[in-house]
């Protein structure tokens, strides 16, 4: 019994010493690894995994966020040893751990530029509303301005703005700005000098009724406008309105009008300077024209009228063209037609059409059927009963590159006006 133990007990440790030997003769791997160590600057922090010392496997692929802890901060990038970073510029990526890293997370300060403009344009770079910049960063403003108006300045907080005088400029963000780009109406003060003739073509000018027109059209606040003729004599111009001009109500815009009888001098310069109330010049309000005195058109003539569906109908034989002056159906053109309606008894007028190329024009019966630009004024149903005149003209221009600016001559016939009534909705041609 005593010898069968011990066979049996070096029989297990012959079977131990053998295991041993078999195990020590395969050496186990070692696992490499590798310590990343993590930091963020001013404005934020890295949540995933953390910040400190924290180590890896070799090989292992490592979730990064980076979030911004504090409102009015953004996130830049990553930086530092970033060679196995997917991404250095989201805050949301990952880092490959293929040896010993050190980064960091970046935040900047971001402030908020806020933009609006007057009336009159808009801010067409970067545009209008509230924009986040990263701190230091130089905007780009452009300013663009509607036809009629200018780019006057910038207000608000521009003390970092390069000119707040130019509507091209920049803006550097070293704090949250509020801004707005201010716009004006463009002044103006225009003039012109013509003559009207009144009466047929059969006659020389000097004997159909002339007289020289003298008008004004501005923005600007006058009370009354000075000429200067060509005579050493001066004329004075009241405001005036007609059924042609209706926005010039003595605001946004003032037309003066008179009618001196006789013929202007060819080539002469008329001066025109606006007066305040006290009869004091205001500056800015100055300008000259001279007459040419072109050959001057025939009226129209034989003018028809006809009551259709949607109006009246009219019109006429067409004029002999004037070259450079009046070729209304040229392009560009040159010179027009006009049609005017006014009551019998008071002569206000109530409609007017302009700009007309051809030989007929039609008074529409709704004003929904006004042609923009040409008719103004009543439509025949918003007449009152009564007894209306219908008259017509035409108008030529000064010839492109001569001292003349505006109309030359206004020709119409007296004997071409066209008398009408309305009653009970009924237009009657007499």
């Amino acid at each position: 019994m005593k010898h069968r133990i011990i066979s049996i007990s070096l029989a297990v440790a012959l079977v131990l010493s053998i295991g041993l030997i078999g195990c020590g003769g395969e050496e186990l791997p070692e696992t490499t690894q590798y310590n990343l160590t993590i930091s963020s600057t001013e404005g934020g922090s890295v949540t995933a995994p953390g910040e400190g010392v924290f180590t890896y496997d070799e090989g292992e692929v490592v979730d990064l966020v980076a979030v911004e802890a504090e409102q009015g901060y953004q996130f830049v990038n990553w930086t530092g040893d970033v060679g196995t970073i997917a991404n250095v510029n989201a805050a949301r990526t990952t880092i490959a751990m293929n040896g010993d890293y050190s980064i960091t997370a970046n935040f900047v300060r971001v402030y908020s530029l806020t933009i609006s403009s007057t009336a009159g344009g808009s801010v067409t770079a970067p545009g209008e509303g509230t924009f986040p910049y990263r701190a230091g960063s130089v905007v780009s403003l452009v300013a663009t301005a509607d036809v009629g108006y200018h780019f006057v300045d910038w207000t608000g907080d521009v003390t970092t703005v390069a000119n707040v005088t130019s509507a091209m400029t920049s803006i550097t963000m070293d704090s949250s700005y509020v801004i707005s780009a201010n716009f004006a109406v463009d002044l103006y003060f225009w003039v012109d000098t013509g003559v009207a003739l009144n009466g047929p073509a059969t006659l020389l000018p000097e004997e159909r009724n002339p007289c020289v027109t003298l008008e004004i059209s501005t923005n600007m606040v006058v009370d009354s406008v000075r000429v200067d003729l060509p005579d050493a004599t001066s004329v004075i111009v009241r405001l005036y309105i007609d059924v042609f001009c209706p926005e010039a109500e003595g605001t946004a815009v003032l037309r003066f009008y008179t009618c001196e009888p006789g013929m202007p001098l060819a080539g002469g310069e008329y001066i025109f300077t606006g007066l305040d109330a006290a009869g004091e010049p205001i500056p800015g309000a100055r300008n000259t024209d001279v007459w040419v005195g072109v050959e001057p058109p025939d009226p129209p003539t034989n003018v028809r009228a006809e009551v259709v569906e949607d109006g009246i109908l009219v019109d006429w034989d067409e004029s002999l063209i004037v070259a450079g002056s009046f070729e209304p159906g040229a392009e560009p053109q040159l010179g027009a037609y006009q049609l005017w309606i006014s009551i019998l008894e008071t002569g206000e007028s109530v409609y007017g059409a302009s700009g007309i190329s051809g030989s007929s024009h039609l008074i529409p019966q709704d004003k929904a059927d006004f042609v923009e630009g040409k008719d103004r004024g009543l439509s025949l149903n918003g007449m009152e009963d009564g007894t209306y005149y219908l008259g017509t003209c035409l108008h030529s221009v000064a010839p492109e590159g001569s001292l003349g600016k505006g109309n030359e001559y206004r020709s119409s016939d007296p004997d071409q006006v066209i008398v009408f009534t309305i009653g009970d909705g009924e237009i009657t041609i007499e």
